[in-house]
């Protein structure tokens, strides 16, 4: 029982020896160089219909992975409710599991949504097989840390902790809503250390909301007037949705509603 971080059976205490097979190793190294395989073969998640399942990505998030780990700068307009946040928790597991010693930030407008996107890469992390997980050091509502060096800290983008502090990587979830006085703070403040690395990488996903930093981001990506790769999801890309879908989304919301958190259109 020793082998266990703090009375938690999921998780390994730092310093647990491990004998790895032939196949764990094998394995180990096949999702070390490929984060799809990683998701597809490893990563659980909580559905609201069936409790805890096996991430199956759709072939949009698939290709979202891809581009996380080819590309420094990732920007994504993406509808309501496209498993975003859930494609990119499991980008960022792989990268905390599989690189040593990295800052990993989950900065979104509020704290409370930070810590609870952190919730869901902890309860993937505790579903994975003990030989692949690293040992624990800090495991807690905040933050994460691991034996491999890596860190996580989930905070709100406002965050006077985040000032400061050095990341390899940054998710910025659901960026057109933090005011824009923020966002100017923020990338005065935190954007020069990320910008300083040479592997340093950014991914800021968002639903439009108006005109604002987001917007002008996005269309500057789109001119290839910044670093950022832009990627659009449309709603139709998510299987079982159809035009009946699109009709009976409308009825219960709004036309309007529907462009902005759909279509994603920038309305002013």
């Amino acid at each position: 029982m020793s082998e266990i971080y703090l009375g938690n059976p999921n998780l390994k205490k730092a310093n647990t020896p491990i004998e790895f097979t032939a196949k764990q190793i094998e394995e180990f190294m096949k999702c070390k160089n490929d984060p799809v395989y990683f998701a597809q073969k490893y990563v659980k998640i909580v559905s609201l219909d069936e409790g805890l399942v096996p991430f199956k990505p759709y072939k949009f998030q698939e290709k979202l992975i891809k581009r996380f780990h080819k590309n420094r700068f990732n920007i994504c307009k993406m509808p309501r409710q496209t498993g975003k946040s859930t494609t990119v928790v499991s980008y960022l597991l792989h990268y905390a599991v599989f690189n040593d010693s990295v800052n990993i930030g989950i900065l979104a407008n509020k704290a409370a949504t930070a810590r609870e996107l952190l919730g869901r890469l902890q309860t993937a992390y505790e579903n994975l097989p003990k030989w692949m997980q690293q040992g624990v050091l800090v495991w807690n509502r905040g933050s994460l840390e691991l034996e491999n060096g890596s860190k996580i800290l989930a905070a709100s983008t406002s965050a006077s902790a985040v000032r400061g502090m050095s990341f390899n990587i940054l998710f910025l979830d659901e960026f057109a809503f933090v005011p824009n006085h923020i966002a100017d703070s923020f990338f005065a403040s935190v954007y020069p250390t990320i910008t300083s690395g040479k592997s340093t990488k950014v991914i800021m996903v968002s639903t439009p909301h108006g005109m604002n930093h987001f917007y002008r981001m996005w269309h500057d990506a789109e001119r290839k007037q910044n670093e950022y790769v832009p990627t659009s999801v449309h709603w139709s890309e998510v299987p079982g949705r159809d035009e009946k879908w699109r009709e009976q989304t409308i009825a219960n919301t709004s036309e309007q509603q529907f462009k902005v958190e759909f279509e994603c259109e920038f309305l002013g």
